[in-house]
């Protein structure tokens, strides 16, 4: 299982659709206003994270920590209404 399939399968156990695509996942949660957003494996100073931006919105997150990840982002995606 990919980096991203396991994310992906995180957020699902949170109640989150998610999408893993090649590196990355898509995330949406029906009936919140946020709209998809694009999880990316990126860098911060040397430490491998998983970032995401929507609207003025930012986040990481150390990679390694795939619950920690899912967890984020899903207060992330429900704290949107519609």
């Amino acid at each position: 299982m990919t980096p991203a399939q396991e994310l992906a399968a995180a957020l699902a156990g949170h109640g989150v659709i998610a999408i893993p695509e090649e590196q990355s996942v898509r995330a949406w949660i029906a009936g919140t206003g946020t709209g998809w957003v694009s999880i990316v494996p990126g860098d911060d100073n040397g430490q491998p994270v998983w970032s995401w931006r929507h609207a003025a919105k930012t986040g990481a997150h150390p990679r390694g920590n795939i619950p920690g990840a899912a967890a984020k982002l899903t207060r992330l995606l429900s704290s949107d209404p519609p």
